[in-house]
């Protein structure tokens, strides 16, 4: 663990890591890879025409890595690693400013729902959300204050932010379920596919934005294609030409 918390640190200072070259570039590669990943359901969810040809963009810059990884180009392949990262930062402080304002609304809308007629677990789940919230803000502030040529140690903070967020908005659906979709019973244990099909019962499957909300809690695309695993389908591998 000591090892590999001095090579995130030493990471940030350029060519004098090209040496150890494939295992550095390896281990920037199993990050970005997690990190892509991730953000591909908030992306459809939450993004933008233009954020969305942004996180394509990425995913070429990711695609442009792994072929150059595999012709033993390390030194560029690490360039493209760290230029990934880069755009990375940017898109997940967008995508989590969005995912932050929406389920901080939705949770002060529920709220005001819930005044004068509480049920049992009103109180505690608005409390659990709002405790998800702060320390999810607290996790993006402090990517934000990280050493600008940290990028590693940023985009964890960041990915850790979007997990916690993940986890709030699962109470957003809770509370709806709770007060409008009639939902009585322990819905905190219910499985993937009973809250979704008592969404559809409660709200409708079109124009369903808390079906949405729930797919993107599971990190999973809703009414989109998945963007990354179309262009992961299509990416085809360079041939490694024999001396």
């Amino acid at each position: 663990m000591r090892s590999f918390f001095i090579f995130l640190l030493t990471l940030s200072f350029g060519r004098g890591i090209y040496a150890n070259g494939n295992l550095q570039v390896a281990f920037g590669a199993e990050e970005n890879y997690l990190l892509v990943r991730s953000l591909d359901a908030s992306v459809i969810h939450l993004g933008s025409p233009e954020e969305k040809a942004e996180y394509k963009e990425i995913i070429t810059e990711y695609l442009r890595f792994k072929s150059l990884h595999i012709q033993g180009k390390y030194s560029d392949a690490y360039l493209a690693v760290r230029s990934t990262q880069v755009k990375l930062i940017n898109l997940y402080d967008k995508i989590l400013t969005k995912n932050l304002n929406l389920v901080r609304s939705e949770l002060i809308l529920l709220g005001g729902k819930s005044r004068d007629k509480e049920k049992t677990q009103t109180r505690a789940f608005l409390r659990l959300a709002l405790r998800d919230i702060s320390e999810a803000e607290q996790k993006l502030v402090m990517a934000r204050n990280t050493r600008p040529l940290l990028y590693l140690l940023k985009l964890r903070e960041m990915l850790f932010a979007l997990k916690i967020l993940k986890h709030a908005g699962k109470f957003v659906i809770f509370l709806n379920l709770l007060h409008d979709g009639g939902y009585m019973d322990t819905i905190e244990f219910s499985d993937f596919d009973s809250i979704e099909s008592e969404l559809i019962r409660g709200f409708g499957k079109t124009n369903n934005k808390l079906l949405a909300l729930h797919y993107d809690n599971s990190f999973l695309p809703f009414g989109e294609e998945s963007i990354y695993d179309s262009m992961m389908t299509n990416y085809k591998s360079p041939e490694i030409k024999k001396e």
